[in-house]
């Protein structure tokens, strides 16, 4: 029961709710006489005391206070770092209740957020398939980056200037909203289980070499960033120290980073420069200290070489089943062209290059455009091409409708921010017969689709696939038909 009675909605009120559901983006839903209130950290079934922080003309974000009753569905987290983190919201809900969810958030989502006319809205639902599960619910993650930081920053005011006072050096993740300091964490059951052995080294490395570790306020500091990588079909691992210092500073130092030289299984280990004020480098400049600056990992019988900041799936072997529900969507012939927009380092492209007449990949990144090629020459693909650039860009200029090539499917794997408006007019102006979008976000989903929807396309099918247990990012694999 609301402790304010009367009166408007505002920030600062608190309230008892009850949660109704889970919605886009995870958070729990609660209603406070019909105004739709927003409350991420929890989950259905809950009874919760939340302060309003952010009110519209109708809706309302709250924060959690207090549990004051517990689901029937809610379990215990395996993670002591659960409440913390912030990294693993669903892992007090059990895995079949997770998928069960995330299904049907696709399903509202299409339903109430897709920008074209109820009567049409309304059919949207039901092309949505059951949600292909991940083969792996813990540690399936094949990549994670951890902040070199400091566990509490005071700020203290001298001569009108403000003077930073870092406590308690560790690593570990920022929590949510708060990218000045960092939770120091022992374990972590997203990424491979000897986690907690490396994070214990890491830990004794900080305190017998004493380098200071990066403060994001001033820009001072030498260590940055672990990032660790591993192949799951390979059992090779990265990892990589990104720092702030160049060559120069870091020769006599290249010593102490070669503790971790003999790790079982370590095919590489770097040290990063990164000068910039972004987390991660531009242009990184990477020294090997052991083994080579990529490692191997498979998806199906391809190899791919996997550089410290490529694109690649985390999940490996839900990736599998996330390609194969592309080529069921594509339903690709033999003598049909390919685009694979936004394509990274050409893996979707290159699973499919096998099922049709030839691929044309189109990707921004230089790098990323790099692994491709080589991986593309390494699995002896002959049939696939690569063009640097944006895919809007690159559709306008280079591969102009009409023009060298005729693409009768179209497959988009854009960023969570979804497709650039030019780029799908670029697209329609192609009339492929088919499109098949992959999404990772499935607000910017829906408000493409409806303009694909606007110009001569039908939905036929939706496919969620859980490439991210215990979190709620959803990947989405949506066909789309020329009428």
């Amino acid at each position: 029961m609301s402790i304010v009675k009367t009166g408007a909605l505002c920030p600062g009120q608190q309230h008892t709710v009850a949660i109704e559901k889970l919605t886009h983006g995870g958070n729990g839903l609660a209603h406070i006489d019909g105004m739709a209130i927003f409350v991420p950290s929890s989950i259905p079934g809950q009874k919760v005391e939340v302060v309003l922080h952010k009110c519209k003309d109708t809706y309302c974000e709250a924060k959690v206070v207090k549990v004051v009753k517990k689901s029937i569905e809610e379990i215990a987290p395996k993670c002591k770092h659960f409440h913390e983190c912030g990294g693993c919201v669903w892992q007090n809900l059990s895995y079949n209740k997770q998928i069960e969810y995330k299904e049907n958030i696709v399903r509202d989502t299409l339903e109430h957020l897709t920008p074209i006319d109820e009567e049409l809205r309304k059919a949207l639902p039901g092309r949505v398939l059951p949600i292909i599960p991940s083969p792996q619910v813990f540690h399936y993650r094949n990549k994670l980056e951890m902040r070199f930081g400091y566990e509490n920053m005071r700020i203290e005011e001298k001569n009108g200037k403000h003077i930073y006072l870092d406590e308690n050096p560790c690593v570990g993740f920022h929590q949510p909203g708060q990218w000045s300091t960092v939770l120091p964490v022992t374990e972590c059951h997203l990424y491979d289980e000897q986690i907690a052995s490396l994070l214990s080294d890491v830990k004794r490395f900080m305190q017998s070499t004493n380098l200071p570790v990066y403060n994001s306020k001033v820009h001072k500091g030498l260590l940055r960033t672990l990032l660790l990588r591993r192949g799951i079909q390979t059992g090779e691992q990265m990892i990589a120290f990104v720092v702030k210092a160049r060559k120069k500073e870091l020769e006599p130092l290249f010593q102490h980073f070669m503790q971790f030289g003999g790790r079982s299984g370590l095919a590489s280990l770097l040290v990063i420069e990164n000068l910039g004020m972004d987390e991660r480098p531009d242009t990184p400049k990477v020294h090997t200290l052991v083994g080579k600056n990529t490692i191997t990992e498979r998806l199906f019988d391809l190899t791919f070489e996997i550089s410290p900041f490529s694109f690649f799936q985390t999940n490996t072997l839900a990736t599998e089943k996330l390609y194969q529900a592309i080529k069921d969507g594509a339903d690709l012939g033999l003598n049909e062209i390919v685009l694979d927009a936004y394509c990274g380092m050409g893996t979707i492209g290159q699973y499919l290059a096998r099922y049709c007449e030839k691929v044309v990949g189109i990707e921004s990144h230089p790098t990323a455009i790099e692994d491709a090629l080589r991986s593309a020459g390494k699995n002896r693909i002959g049939n696939i091409s690569f063009y640097k650039g944006r895919t809007e860009q690159v559709l306008s200029k280079q591969l102009v409708a009409g023009g060298k090539y005729i693409f009768s499917t179209v497959i988009v794997d854009p960023p969570r921010a979804g497709l650039h408006p030019k780029a799908i007019s670029a697209i329609l102006a192609h009339n492929p017969k088919k499109v098949v979008y992959v999404s990772c976000n499935t607000a910017t989903l829906v408000r493409d689709m409806a303009v694909f929807l606007k110009n001569g396309y039908e939905l036929r099918t939706v496919q969620p696939v859980d490439m991210f247990p215990h979190t709620a990012h959803i990947e989405t694999v949506s066909v789309l038909q020329k009428k």
